[in-house]
């Protein structure tokens, strides 16, 4: 972590070449979020250094406290809204709604009560933060847990819409921006399910892997 200087660095500079990777969830070509940087001979000025020389890692590890401790409880509460409504309308393949399946909706309110239950935990910490204390490493708890929760949940959506979250065409999603071509398997909801699902693979790793996260909690948290 020594000897590592934090510089803010512009994309226009000459050598620096941006090429997507493409994931399973990206819905139609060009619509990709992870992208790979390439950087030959690049030469960027001394001026444009964050802080001092060789603090570069402290600073990078600060700033991602609050990308790891942001909230993200209320985005998964709204998640929740979206599974209850789809339960609502899809079948338990057996003449009833499948929100009314009592192992269907025993999942759904486990993920309910550890969601609030981390958004009170959010609170505690943002409540500290507004006292002006650090996010620190709890800033990790939150990320692990909200990570986790978010993959849970969009496990849960593709078992409430079931065969129809398996069609991944491009004319799905091209109905979504009206630019359908071939009728759409399935009711609308249905076609975000998939690629959602699988975009939230990354969740536990981007921000720094889960597995690191329970190393600086072990660590700095409990004292191990």
């Amino acid at each position: 972590q020594e000897g590592i200087t934090f510089l803010l660095v512009d994309m226009k500079i000459p050598g620096i070449t941006v090429e997507p990777i493409v994931t399973l969830d990206v819905p139609v070509e060009g619509q990709q979020e992870i992208n790979q940087v390439f950087y030959d001979d690049v030469v960027v000025p001394k001026e444009n250094r964050i802080g001092e020389e060789n603090k570069g890692w402290t600073y990078a590890k600060y700033l991602l406290t609050f990308e790891r401790g942001n909230a993200g409880g209320p985005g998964l509460l709204r998640n929740i809204d979206k599974i209850k409504k789809i339960a609502s309308q899809e079948s338990d393949g057996q003449g009833g709604r499948l929100i009314d399946d009592m192992d269907f909706k025993r999942k759904l309110d486990s993920i309910t009560v550890q969601t609030k239950a981390m958004q009170f935990t959010e609170y505690r910490i943002f409540t500290a933060v507004s006292a002006g204390e650090s996010v620190g490493a709890e800033s990790s708890m939150l990320k692990c847990r909200s990570t986790e929760l978010q993959q849970e949940l969009g496990e849960l959506a593709v078992e409430a819409v079931g065969h129809y979250g398996q069609p991944f065409i491009q004319d799905t999603w091209a109905d979504l921006t009206g630019e359908m071509n071939e009728p759409r398997p399935g009711p609308q909801y249905a076609a975000p399910i998939a690629p959602s699902y699988f975009s939230y693979r990354k969740a536990s790793i981007y921000a720094g892997s889960n597995e690191i996260q329970r190393n600086i909690m072990a660590k700095a948290v409990l004292g191990l």
